[in-house]
């Protein structure tokens, strides 16, 4: 078993005048379902070593979809970080609930417990428990864009297409969810018609007007999507701009190509469209499934989207080492 001390965390070069990680309180908020419910026993094992180093804390557990949201907006004004014990869509919630509080400077961080962790993943945050408290206990802080969308946001990615089809048709799996996902996965592509999931959008970038039919689309400020897959390399989490992705109608095996070739910078198709903007206007022309940090709709035919950048709207809490290089500066 591990034992902690204040002095194995103690930090080294604080900036003269800010708190230490240990002197701060904390906020945790855990969606016990993530990961098949394993997301609870993340939490415990968190809270326990908090409490045996001293560190003041308060810990909730979500009951039902935007519990997080509204548990933040009433206590993050008591205190210093902010921390999402699950998935991307646990990190979804906590975010717009900060994001809801006018002027809040407050510090966000993750303890990972989801399926795909695609936020923790992108930053550097493994699942080991240990790095991940200790990246949670230290005072390295950096500042990073949100994609605002309509009235809400998302701290990674904004996805339409095939990916959030497969998504939304798992969601009744939820302690199965990756065995699930794959496998509705590989009866879409495989049995049932897969050009089906080729979806006609609009999407207006202020300088060009793009309208075509895409097999998936991807808005984001990240290079790593699906936890595996570089498909925006060039994207960094605080340049001020969205990267858009996007793969145009294409046959499966083709299609898989596509995507584990992506992280090749050099490389490129006349099936991948990428472009980056500040803001883009998305009207979907056919009904379509979307994924927002993980987390899957159904948005009708006409709807349309208005994707903006809020530029290093959240202190975030990450590893001092960039290896994943989604920094800018």
């Amino acid at each position: 078993m591990e034992r902690f001390t204040q002095a194995s965390f103690k930090k080294e070069g604080s900036p003269v005048g800010e708190p230490s990680a240990l002197a701060q309180s904390y906020l945790v908020i855990c969606n016990p379902v993530s990961r098949g419910g394993n997301a609870m026993k993340e939490a415990v094992w968190l809270l326990k070593h908090l409490s045996r180093l001293g560190v003041r804390h308060e810990a909730f557990f979500t009951d039902y979809p935007g519990h997080a949201r509204k548990i933040v907006k009433r206590w993050m004004e008591r205190v210093d970080v902010v921390v999402a014990v699950g998935g991307d869509g646990t990190v979804n919630e906590v975010v717009n609930g900060m994001m809801d509080v006018p002027d809040q400077d407050k510090t966000f961080a993750v303890f990972p417990a989801g399926t795909a962790d695609d936020f923790c993943h992108n930053v550097g945050i493994g699942r080991e428990r240990v790095p991940a408290l200790e990246v949670l206990l230290t005072d390295h802080d950096r500042r990073m864009d949100l994609i605002k969308h309509n009235d809400s946001f998302a701290a990674v990615g904004f996805g339409i297409g095939v990916d959030g089809e497969i998504a939304y048709k798992t969601l009744s799996h939820k302690r199965v969810r990756l065995p699930a996902y794959v496998a509705v996965g590989l009866r879409i592509v495989f049995k049932e018609r897969f050009r089906n999931s080729n979806k006609r959008l609009r999407i207006d970038t202020g300088d060009t007007v793009f309208d075509e039919k895409f097999l998936i689309a991807v808005f984001g400020n990240a290079p790593l999507y699906a936890r595996f897959v570089w498909w925006m390399p060039e994207a960094r989490m605080d340049d001020g701009l969205i990267d858009m992705s996007a793969l145009r109608p294409i046959s499966p095996i083709p299609a898989w190509y596509l995507l584990m070739r992506s992280s090749n910078r050099e490389y490129r198709s006349d099936k991948i469209l990428r472009v980056a903007s500040e803001e883009f206007t998305i009207e979907l022309l056919e009904e379509a499934y979307v994924q927002v940090d993980g987390e899957v709709y159904k948005y009708k035919q006409g709807e349309v989207v208005h994707l903006s950048v809020a530029r290093k709207a959240l202190r975030v809490r990450v590893p001092r080492e960039d290896k994943n290089r989604v920094w800018s500066e």
